[in-house]
């Protein structure tokens, strides 16, 4: 179950110290994904719509096909802000390795 406990910003700062790859910009935190070769890319994506259902927490994310990017950012839009379900789901996706494999 979602925690929507939302959380200030020096306890996100705090959380984004063990959560590679993800800032903070305002309410949301964010991660830009640069992947190899179309293989990871539907490999992160698989794990990325996986980490969605299990967690039932929605980010906004796009796919840059030239740049082999995925932005994702998340939020609790019903707090207003950075939840601890926002940190879970950013913990969650960063299960994935390269090669399609999770932890």
């Amino acid at each position: 179950m979602e925690d929507k406990t939302q959380l200030t910003t020096d306890q996100v700062d705090a959380e984004l110290t063990s959560l590679v790859g993800w800032t903070r910009d305002g309410t949301l935190i964010q991660r830009h994904v640069e992947l190899a070769n179309f293989k990871d890319i539907t490999a992160f994506l698989q794990h990325l719509v996986g980490t969605i259902a299990a967690q039932n927490h929605h980010p906004d994310f796009s796919l840059d096909t030239g740049t082999r990017t995925v932005a994702v950012s998340v939020t609790t839009h019903s707090a207003g802000g950075i939840t601890r379900a926002d940190i879970d789901f950013a913990a969650a996706l960063n299960a994935w390795v390269p090669g399609g494999r999770t932890p």
